[in-house]
C-alpha cells in the first residue's frame, strides 16, 4: 500500500489517495530490513493514524471551518513565498 498524496477535492473534503502503481514511497522502499508482516503493521497504524487526523479534520470542517480557511490562506502565502 502507497501514499501517493494527501490533498483537498473540489468540495474541500479531505482525501487520501492510495496509489499501488508507483513504489517510490512503499513501506518496503522506507523499510526494506522489516519483513512482510512488520510491514503490514507499520501500513495499517499509518491507516489509523491518518484516520484519526481526518477525523480532526471533519470535526474543525464542521465545528469551525474559519480555521480551515485560515490555515489554506497561510499555506498558500508560505508556499508564494518559497517559490520567490
Amino acid at each position: 500500500m502507497l501514499i501517493d498524496f494527501l490533498s483537498y477535492s473540489s468540495d474541500q473534503t479531505f482525501i487520501m489517495s492510495l496509489n499501488k502503481v508507483d513504489n517510490k514511497m512503499s513501506t518496503a522502499n522506507l523499510y526494506p530490513k522489516l519483513s512482510l508482516e512488520e510491514r503490514r503493521e507499520v501500513e495499517e497504524n499509518l491507516r489509523r493514524y491518518l484516520s484519526v487526523v481526518r477525523e480532526i479534520f471533519e470535526h474543525i470542517k464542521f465545528n469551525n471551518p474559519k480555521i480551515l480557511t485560515e490555515l489554506r490562506r497561510r499555506a498558500r502565502l508560505r508556499k508564494e513565498k518559497a517559490h520567490k
